[in-house]
């Protein structure tokens, strides 16, 4: 029996010092380790603990912040605080919050060692009696609303049969109207000067989210999710009040979210027609928003760019004021690629121009294209063309 441990701590040696007593342990295996609380719960997100080993004061996101969140990502995982001296009395408020142990900077060896027997002692006794099973299922329970978006999104992908949607929207609790409407938002592009502070990519979803399932969906059954284009996909029924729910979620977003958005809405009948009418959906909105001028303005700075070895996506990001992560997102929203395979198809193609030129040398072609190797240049354009860059001029000059 083995038992997964994550350490958070923003002193170097203590973390490593934890990480150093677990290792001699051959039923525990750390899993992740955090200097912040914030990287801590994405990580405890990311992997099933069984025993966090926590510092109370941490940056950004301090130790019982990060108990709190992790009650919900990780209900049935030990706490043990790691403290000084002059946080006792908060370590001891910590003890009301169910943490298990807790261990006094510095961290001596014999303390860790009785420490880690009651640990051990009472997982054991969690997964003893069929104890484990009932944390797995109430574990499942916890996650069916994040089950249910994610089964969602490839049922509106056209991955499933109407029978196999039935039954597992019937498990998750899900009930899809028989006669349905997709309603598609798309968000549009706004300078960071234009959108509060606070207001975050992932705020304005969970906003906007929310006030869809309200609005049209009463609550009463949470039929939303999140494409790989960054849009908000939300099922409802069909009703006759259902042009006046738009203009109030319209109404709504111009007022409380500060973004531009596209809302479409299609209407259909049956599980099976399901994903044909999410894909009409997505037509129309493309077809509405086209490109926009940010988009544009970075096309323009890789045809200008593109030859520089050291040309990044946060150069690109930069150079319209947006972060790295929205702007990949909004790139391949509009473009349908990635912004890294739209920079190796304009390598690609003006590479393709230099080889007209007969004196110029296949690594001189790739340093021109942004490529240092000539080795790097021939794989990738092998991978994109089916053929070699000697295999290539080869054929021009047999043309």
């Amino acid at each position: 029996m083995r038992f997964k441990a994550l350490v958070a701590d923003d002193e170097y040696m203590i973390r490593r010092g934890i990480i150093s007593f677990l290792n001699r342990y051959e039923d525990f295996e750390v899993v992740a380790e955090a200097e912040d609380g914030e990287i801590a719960l994405e990580l405890a997100k990311e992997n099933p603990v069984d025993v966090c080993f926590v510092d109370i004061n941490m940056p950004f996101l301090n130790g019982l912040q990060f108990i709190e969140k992790l009650k919900e990502v990780q209900p049935k995982a030990l706490v043990v605080i790691i403290t000084g001296y002059d946080s006792f009395e908060y370590a001891r408020t910590a003890i009301k919050m169910r943490v298990f142990e807790y261990l006094l900077k510095p961290v001596m060896e014999d303390n860790f060692h009785k420490m880690i027997e009651r640990v051990r002692e009472r997982l054991i006794s969690e997964r003893s009696e069929g104890k484990y099973l009932e944390w797995a299922q109430e574990t499942l329970n916890q996650n069916k609303s994040y089950l249910a978006s994610s089964f969602l999104q490839k049922a509106l992908e056209g991955h499933f049969s109407a029978e196999e949607m039935w039954e597992r929207f019937h498990y998750l609790g899900v009930e899809i109207p028989e006669d349905f409407v997709v309603t598609v938002v798309r968000f549009e592009y706004q300078k960071a000067a234009d959108v509060k502070e606070e207001w975050t990519d992932d705020l304005i979803f969970f906003v906007a989210e929310n006030m869809a399932n309200e609005i049209f969906n009463q609550m009463d059954s949470l039929r939303s999710c999140q494409n790989d284009c960054g849009d908000l996909i939300v099922v409802s029924q069909q009703t006759a009040e259902q042009s006046g729910q738009l203009q109030k979620y319209l109404t709504l977003m111009k007022r409380l979210v500060f973004v531009k958005c596209t809302v479409i809405q299609k209407n259909g009948t049956g599980l099976e027609h399901l994903a044909d009418v999410y894909h009409e959906a997505i037509a129309q909105v493309e077809e509405i928003m086209g490109t926009s001028s940010v988009i544009q303005e970075v096309r323009e700075y890789v045809e200008q760019n593109y030859w520089r070895e050291d040309f990044s996506l946060q150069e690109a990001a930069d150079c319209v004021n947006l972060s790295m992560q929205y702007m990949s997102k909004l790139f391949r929203k509009e473009m349908g690629v990635t912004f890294v395979d739209y920079l190796t198809s304009v390598r690609i193609r003006k590479s393709i121009d230099l080889f007209q030129n007969e004196e110029l040398k296949i690594y001189e072609i790739a340093e021109r294209v942004g490529y240092a190797t000539q080795h790097y240049f021939s794989t990738v354009f092998k991978k994109n063309l089916g053929v070699s860059p000697a295999e290539y001029r080869k054929r021009i000059e047999e043309r």
